[in-house]
């Protein structure tokens, strides 16, 4: 058996080499133009392309009442029902909840978070900046809207409704209550000093002082009453309303994203480069193939 030197091996894996490369700057012309023309075609089409800015938000879902009802199932309006109701949104969702500019939004995407479960990850992309808070709005609002979360939303906002009816119901009855008993006291005290202006023995002996002390007392608790009362009116004048839940501040890039774009770039110059390598050694071995053929 014949073992070849080590020099030799080495030499021939040179002129291998070498040959490789003669065959690569023979058909240098082929090679570049299938690696060029690729490439810039990708290039001028991805410029050319509208670039879109990115906005993340988030959806706080409130701590909600259960249902009065046992056998009822426990609220629906729940980070992973939102998810799985709202699904991806595609082109003719875009037009119900974006009814302004539908055309402007390039995609949306609605997932959770790892580590939570009372919150929603809301992602836009849009042609322009200034759009995206409002969008996040359009998605809030349109959830708000589905078909469960409004029944259940309805549902809440009738009972907290009722609730809110019944504290202002029973501070009035408190309210009347405690101006009655003031006027109870305030009647005993005249009494009282009507009697000592004409040097009468009251029959039950009660120090002034108590009773002015009392009826101070009594005003006070009215008075706090009362404004309790005129604070729980001014919230329903405020229009403060149940909802899916509340939106957090967007956090939205400064410049357009070109992530894509780049990696678009980078995949198809390495596509066109081994496409080109291989069209290169493709030829050399049919010119081969002709010349032993002959």
């Amino acid at each position: 058996m014949n073992i070849k030197p080590e020099s030799e091996i080495i030499l021939e894996e040179e002129i291998n080499l070498y040959d490789y490369w003669k065959v690569l700057v023979k058909r240098k012309k082929i090679l570049i133009g299938i690696f060029l023309v690729p490439l810039v075609i990708v290039t001028i089409v991805s410029l050319s392309l509208p670039r879109y800015y990115r906005g993340e938000s988030e959806i706080s879902i409130p701590a909600l009442p259960a249902p009065n009802i046992p056998s009822v199932i426990p609220s629906v309006i729940t980070a992973p029902n939102i998810v799985r109701l709202i699904g991806n949104i595609d082109d003719s969702q875009k037009v119900k909840i974006f009814t302004n500019n539908p055309g402007a939004i390039k995609s949306v995407l609605i997932s959770l978070p790892k580590k939570s479960t009372d919150k929603v990850n809301i992602i836009v992309d849009a042609k322009t900046a200034d759009i995206i808070p409002q969008a996040f709005k359009d998605i809030l609002d349109y959830i708000s809207n589905l078909p469960e979360i409004k029944r259940e939303i309805v549902r809440i906002q009738a009972e907290t409704d009722l609730k809110t009816e019944r504290i202002m119901e029973a501070t009035d009855i408190k309210i009347k209550k405690l101006i009655e008993v003031r006027k109870a006291n305030l009647t005993y005290i005249n009494d009282m000093s009507d009697m000592i202006k004409k040097r009468k023995q009251p029959l039950i002996t009660t120090n002034p002082a108590d009773l002015i002390r009392k009826d101070g007392d009594l005003s006070l608790e009215i008075i706090s009453l009362q404004q309790a009362k005129i604070d729980m009116i001014k919230n329903e004048e405020l229009n403060v309303k149940v909802n899916a839940g509340r939106l957090g501040p967007p956090s939205i890039a400064k410049q357009p994203t070109n992530a894509q774009i780049k990696q678009r770039i980078i995949i198809t110059g390495l596509l066109s480069l081994f496409a080109g390598i291989f069209a290169v050694f493709f030829l050399e071995y049919i010119d081969r193939m002709k010349v032993h053929e002959k």
